[in-house]
């Protein structure tokens, strides 16, 4: 009788902590769905929609035919989709930890008004308009970094060296 109850005991002080990690584990789910949703409403629920719109601007100013112009925007929007739900599923959980619930919380509610949703899709033109503005300065910028490059080092050699290795 005395190893019954011994045996109850310590079952029920196990119990304890097996139960308690049941409620982290709900809170970091929790967490973890508000940190996806926050990024979906910032980042994918209109992204989508604004590249390919850009893509088809850009297209537009190439001579391809239009089922070439087509196919091209509906490939390149599957491919950003894609690659954008698998980067979401990603960050979540740094974005989990850099927010807190409550936080995450209100950008949620917020994000999911229409002023919100209209905020969003504009810091999302934005953010492609600052993109398309920078590249040209980031183009010139790396050019003259590798000529500084190849100035203090040899790249030629290193090209010799790399043109060697590969036979």
């Amino acid at each position: 009788m005395r190893f019954l109850a011994l045996l109850i005991t310590v079952l029920s002080l196990c119990a304890g902590p097996v139960l308690a990690q049941d409620a982290p584990d709900a809170a970091r789910q929790h967490q973890l769905d508000l940190a996806g949703r926050y990024l979906h409403l910032t980042q994918g629920a209109d992204s989508t929609k604004l590249l390919r719109e850009y893509i088809e601007a850009g297209y537009g100013e190439m001579d391809l035919p239009d089922d070439q112009r087509t196919w091209l925007a509906d490939q390149f929007t599957v491919i950003f989709d894609e690659a954008l739900t698998m980067a979401i599923t990603e960050v979540r959980a740094e974005v989990a930890d850099t927010f807190t619930a409550a936080e995450l919380e209100a950008v949620v509610a917020f994000y999911e008004t229409p002023m919100g949703r209209s905020i969003a899709r504009k810091n999302l033109e934005a953010g492609m308009a600052l993109q398309q503005a920078m590249m040209p300065h980031l183009l010139t910028s790396a050019t003259a970094m590798g000529e500084k490059f190849c100035l203090r080092f040899d790249c030629e050699a290193m090209g010799d060296a790399a043109a060697k290795s590969r036979r």
